[in-house]
C-alpha cells in the first residue's frame, strides 16, 4: 500500500510539472498555453540588483532593484527585475517611491520599474557600440507618478576604474510616443537620454 501511495504521490508531481512548461527568459514563448514559467536559468537578472546613483550638483536620481522570481502575471510565471526610484532635480525633490521597493503586489509589474527582457548588442530598439560581442542588457520600463507615464529604460552594468557602475538610458518606448493612461497632461518627469550610475 505504501508503494502504491508513492507512486500515486510522484505521478502528481511528474504530472504537474509536465503541465508547466519552463523556459528560459530569452526564449520565445509563442505557442505556448497560459501558466508556462519564464524562469531566469542562468541568472542573468541577477547583476542588474542593488542599489544606483546618479548626482550631478543638486540633481539625483537613485535607483533600486530587486530580483523576483516565479511572479505571476495573470497569465504566466516569470522572473524578473523591479524597482523603485528617487529624483530629485535642482535640490527638489520630484518623485520618491523608494519606500515601495518591499511592496507585494497581485502583479510585480505595478512597481515603477520592471522588465525582464534582455537585449543583445545591436538590438534595434538601443545598439550598443561599446558593449561586448555577447553582452546582455536588460530593457525595462519606468513610470512616472506625476505624469502617469512610461519610458523605456534600458540598463548596462559595466566597471570603470574599479567602481562598478550602470549606465543606463531612459527613452519614448519602442512602440512610439509615451503610453498615456490619461491622454497628454503632463510631460515625463524623468530626463531622456543616457545617465551613469554608480552603485551604492
Amino acid at each position: 500500500m505504501k508503494n502504491i501511495i508513492k507512486f500515486l504521490a510522484l505521478f502528481l508531481i511528474v504530472s504537474c510539472k509536465a503541465q508547466t512548461p519552463v523556459i528560459d527568459i530569452s526564449q520565445s514563448e509563442l505557442g505556448l498555453p497560459n501558466g508556462y514559467y519564464m524562469k531566469d536559468i542562468y541568472n542573468l537578472l541577477n547583476p542588474f540588483e542593488g542599489v544606483y546613483q546618479y548626482t550631478n550638483g543638486n540633481t539625483l536620481l537613485k535607483i533600486v532593484l530587486v530580483k523576483k522570481i516565479q511572479q505571476y502575471n495573470g497569465k504566466y510565471y516569470e522572473d524578473l527585475i523591479i524597482g523603485e526610484y528617487q529624483y530629485i532635480e535642482n535640490g527638489i525633490e520630484k518623485i520618491n517611491t523608494l519606500n515601495q521597493i518591499n511592496t507585494v503586489y497581485s502583479n510585480q509589474i505595478i512597481h515603477k520599474i520592471d522588465g525582464n527582457l534582455l537585449i543583445n548588442n545591436n538590438a534595434r530598439i538601443s545598439p550598443c557600440t561599446d558593449c561586448l560581442p555577447n553582452e546582455k542588457r536588460l530593457l525595462a520600463s519606468i513610470m512616472d507618478p506625476i505624469s502617469k507615464k512610461y519610458a523605456d529604460l534600458i540598463m548596462r552594468r559595466t566597471s570603470e576604474n574599479n567602481q562598478e557602475i550602470m549606465k543606463i538610458v531612459i527613452t519614448h518606448p519602442s512602440a512610439g510616443p509615451y503610453i498615456e493612461s490619461e491622454g497628454p497632461g503632463l510631460a515625463f518627469s524623468l530626463p531622456l537620454g543616457q545617465l551613469t550610475l554608480i552603485k551604492q
